[in-house]
């Protein structure tokens, strides 16, 4: 009975075919020797009979897009991570999840997902751009760091992804934020989604769960719940601590950061939900943070950072520190609860505290970590990516923090209750575009973290240094638009 439902299953989905674009891959494609992931021996051998009669819940999520059979043709992907794409532990459950979204597209498509030969090392940059430059079709889906991704903006290697055939840049399995940060005039050159997003990078605070009952002070993580949790509040946390330990006869600095006093600044500017820069499509960018907000937002760091003495400025040995217990908070990427396992601290976890209550959600910083998808000169043939690549953003909703929740609950967190803040600091994924921008002058990032460091400091007069800024900045804007 079942291969009679595939054989009429096969012969409607020719049928359709015949009412959609074409899509299909050149020709060359048939040379290109097929390749194996490194999950599949694994996963495939313990998949039982009955598991492949479930119904596949990403399979669920990607129906309705547009159906189409590429005659079992490879998809290339080219990366610098290749554990976004397939975890390479094998049938864990990272690895499962990643299969069942990987099996998904491939049986919606009749297609093989493949890693390029050199995906995951150092050169895999420098065979791109190779490729590229040669208008061979090397990779169908590139996927890197930003710094890594930049390398090919700056060449002029990337399609315009909003010329790509397929692919839905509003819908639910892109981050529009993304889109934003990498849009420079009439061109955006690459996305990010839950496909290829790491909360691991993501910046979040640790706190000693036994030095704050011994303050008089309202929970936490209730604090959080209620969107009480702001920079007002860091900061009278982190001094009760400190008195209360000096009381003791202990000084227990508030909170130490793994980030320079100058990052922390960022950190803390991407908790307020603000951009550097602000740019649409087809728009040129323009400097839009001389306003209240921003002095608003220097008062209250400088508050945090310069004038308390809660705050102890040692990055090298915060995460030392806090482990002993001789810090309250430590600010820090998600991945630093590796570091804390088995250290003998109780400590929690709340995201970075809105700039005020006022705030409608809480952001956290993501280091340059953060990876983006582009599609090359070269590419053989848009259509194919477009397609797969869609299908592969939208299977993906939702995966990021269901491995994430799985992975530190299970090896790293103390309890649920730190997976519910981990979530906060998950769905609201934070992107600023000048961050991007520097892949045209690192200058212009650099030149923006200074100029806030120096304001907030130094206490200068920001709107001249702004003033001042801003005309380099459209300086060099008419240079390039």
């Amino acid at each position: 009975m079942k291969k009679h439902i595939k054989i009429i299953l096969a012969l409607l989905l020719a049928f359709a075919l015949l009412f959609l674009p074409s899509c299909s891959r050149i020709e060359a494609e048939g040379t290109i020797e097929p390749q194996t992931l490194p999950f599949e021996e694994t996963i495939l051998t313990e998949t039982n009979e009955s598991t492949e009669e479930e119904i596949n819940p990403y399979a669920e999520r990607i129906k309705s897009l547009p159906d189409a059979d590429f005659g079992g043709a490879t998809f290339r992907i080219a990366t610098d991570t290749n554990d976004l794409v397939v975890n390479t532990a094998g049938a864990s459950f990272v690895g499962k999840e990643q299969y069942l979204r990987n099996l998904a597209v491939e049986e919606k498509y009749n297609v093989k997902l493949t890693l390029t030969d050199e995906s995951g090392l150092p050169t895999v940059v420098d065979r791109i751009r190779t490729e590229a430059l040669a208008g061979a079709g090397f990779c169908d889906l590139v996927i890197l760091h930003t710094s890594r991704f930049q390398d090919l903006v700056s060449a002029d290697l990337l399609h315009n992804v909003r010329t790509v055939p397929y692919l839905n840049l509003s819908g639910e399995g892109i981050h529009s934020e993304s889109l934003k940060a990498t849009t420079f005039g009439p061109t955006t050159y690459g996305f990010a989604g839950d496909f290829i997003y790491e909360p691991d990078s993501l910046y979040g605070i640790f706190f000693n769960k036994d030095l704050l009952s011994k303050t008089a002070l309202p929970d936490l993580y209730q604090l959080v719940r209620d969107n009480q949790w702001d920079f007002d509040n860091l900061v009278l946390y982190a001094e009760e601590v400190l008195s209360v330990s000096l009381a003791g006869g202990k000084r227990i600095s508030g909170f130490q950061s793994t980030a320079s006093k100058e990052e922390l600044i960022n950190v803390f500017w991407a908790a307020g939900g603000q951009d550097f820069l602000s740019n649409d499509y087809g728009t040129r960018p323009y400097l839009d943070y001389n306003n209240e907000t921003t002095e608003s937002f220097i008062g209250s760091v400088q508050k945090a950072l310069f004038k308390t003495s809660a705050f102890n400025d040692s990055s090298a040995s915060a995460v030392s520190t806090f482990s002993t217990g001789d810090s309250f908070m430590l600010i820090a990427p998600l991945s630093t609860a590796k570091d804390l396992v088995g250290k003998g601290i109780n400590w929690g976890l709340v995201p970075l505290p809105k700039q005020d209550i006022n705030q409608s959600n809480f952001y956290s910083y993501m280091s340059n970590n953060v990876n983006f998808a582009g599609f090359v000169f070269g590419t053989p043939d848009l259509n194919f990516s477009g397609m797969v690549t869609n299908a592969l953003f939208e299977s993906s909703v939702g995966i990021a923090k269901k491995i994430a929740n799985a992975t530190y609950l299970n090896l790293y967190f103390n309890s649920i209750t730190d997976v519910e803040m981990m979530e906060r600091m998950i769905d609201t994924p934070y992107y600023d575009p000048i961050v991007f921008f520097s892949t045209f002058d690192d200058s212009i990032t650099a030149s923006t973290q200074t100029l806030l460091f120096r304001a907030i400091s130094s206490e200068g007069r920001f709107s001249i240094l702004y003033n001042q800024y801003n005309k380099m900045f459209e300086k060099y804007l008419n240079e390039k638009f």
